[in-house]
């Protein structure tokens, strides 16, 4: 295992993880009469005061979705209302960009420029791909999983090779504006903000009214949507990632992080006031 690790530690790649199953099993059954501290909510909300909105979400976890859009309409009007919005993404590891999608026309003043990614081609992928797409559709429908194939039909036929996703290296995403949204947005991010965490950085810092607060992020968005591969081993997971973005090797962001507009000192203790003071300064 450690000679392994080493090597996979060569690429220095967040998205590359081996885990030792053995262990896992093994791994002594915790006290049902030790009392477990109560898990920290992932996402949350408050009015900080009658102009400011705060939102918590430290995970964009595929379960996060629906629950993070019930939140953004459940306090709309509060975040339509408010002079300043504070977004604190800290120690989000990342999941899925469905999850922040409802806060986009909120903070953003202009289309993005969203770069693509190139799919490196594989039979784990296409199956994985497939099996996803079947669990996603509402009904059995035989021309549903006809059209699924369809959309498969590029990567089977390129196997062993990187295949473009959609038409374009760079896509303009104009996102529909809301007509009422906050004047200054501050985003709140640390060095373990990663993957899907870092696309939200990437697309938010291009609004001319988005401040990124903080220290530079962990650096883990060149490759991603990892899966498990087999490799000849039962007592082992290998997850690796399956694409690479269109910005390299030009702009590479692995193990160098998005860097934030106003860097946040240990001086800096409660970093929520301080992204209040600049609201109201």
């Amino acid at each position: 295992m450690r000679l392994l690790q080493e090597y996979l530690d060569f690429f220095h790649d967040e998205h590359i993880v081996l885990d030792d199953l053995s262990k896992k099993k093994n791994a002594p059954q915790t006290s049902t009469e030790t009392p477990k501290a109560e898990p920290e909510e992932e996402i949350s909300s408050k009015s900080i005061s009658p102009d400011i909105f705060y939102i918590k979400i430290s995970s964009f976890g595929y379960e996060n979705i629906a629950p993070f859009k019930e939140l953004i309409e459940k306090n709309k009007e509060k975040i339509e209302s408010s002079k300043g919005l504070i977004i604190d993404v800290r120690n989000n590891g990342g999941g899925t960009d469905d999850v922040y999608q409802p806060l986009l026309p909120y903070i953003l003043t202009n289309p993005i420029r969203i770069m693509s990614v190139e799919f490196f081609a594989t039979q784990t992928l296409v199956n994985g791909l497939r099996d996803y797409a079947i669990k996603n559709i509402k009904q059995d429908s035989l021309n549903e999983v006809k059209r699924i194939d369809e959309d498969l039909r590029e990567y089977r036929e390129n196997i062993g090779k990187f295949v473009l996703y959609g038409d374009e290296k760079v896509i303009i995403d104009t996102i529909v504006l809301n007509k009422k949204s906050p004047q200054q947005v501050i985003i709140l991010a640390n060095r373990n903000v990663a993957s899907s965490a870092e696309n939200f950085l990437f697309s938010s810092r291009q609004s001319k009214k988005v401040k990124i607060m903080g220290t530079p992020s962990m650096g883990a968005l060149d490759y991603g949507s990892i899966r498990e591969f087999k490799f000849g081993c039962d007592n082992y997971q290998l997850l690796l990632p399956t694409y690479r973005s269109t910005r390299l090797p030009q702009y590479p962001i692995d193990n160098i992080g998005i860097q934030p507009d106003i860097y946040l000192d240990e001086s800096i203790t409660d970093w929520i006031d301080f992204a209040v003071r600049y609201i109201n300064e």
